[in-house]
């Protein structure tokens, strides 16, 4: 059950989703160490590290603890960073994938907050992993923003 609209061409995955709450809130909760630890991540995600430096060329990192699969780190850094309205970063290669950049926006929206990624330089194999967990990591954080007080 997801109201998330996401579809994938050209090595790009999009995906969009609206949530109910202010974009301040949905920002924060991107940037915020306590807050992402809570939210990101793809289904089998059971815990996160997160290290983040919210400033251009600042740390975007993270250590997904993956039920069955065990720790996956992902290094990356600010390539923008526009509170609250935009992020990007460039997550750097690893032996498990190819350097990829994201970029985030988060609009005004008459119910809240809309929320555009844009994921680039995904191959075509890689896509069958990346969809479902911006898929679930979208979701979770759905949940998180109605339970938080924002």
């Amino acid at each position: 059950m997801s109201n998330t609209d996401i579809r994938f061409e050209d090595g790009t995955l999009y995906v969009t989703r609206i949530y109910n709450a202010p974009r301040e809130a949905v920002f924060d909760a991107w940037i915020n160490t306590s807050k992402i630890e809570q939210w990101w991540g793809c289904a089998q995600t059971t815990a996160v590290q997160s290290d983040i430096e919210p400033k251009l060329g600042g740390k975007f990192n993270h250590i997904m603890t993956l039920k069955g699969v065990g720790d996956y780190p992902m290094s990356s850094c600010f390539t923008e960073y526009d509170p609250p309205a935009k992020l990007a970063y460039t997550a750097e290669a690893t032996d498990n994938a190819p350097a990829m950049k994201v970029t985030v926006e988060f609009l005004e929206h008459p119910d809240g907050t809309e929320v555009r990624l844009v994921h680039e330089g995904l191959p075509e194999d890689f896509i069958q992993y990346v969809r479902p967990g911006w898929t679930a990591a979208f979701d979770k954080l759905e949940k998180f923003l109605q339970t938080a007080s924002v």
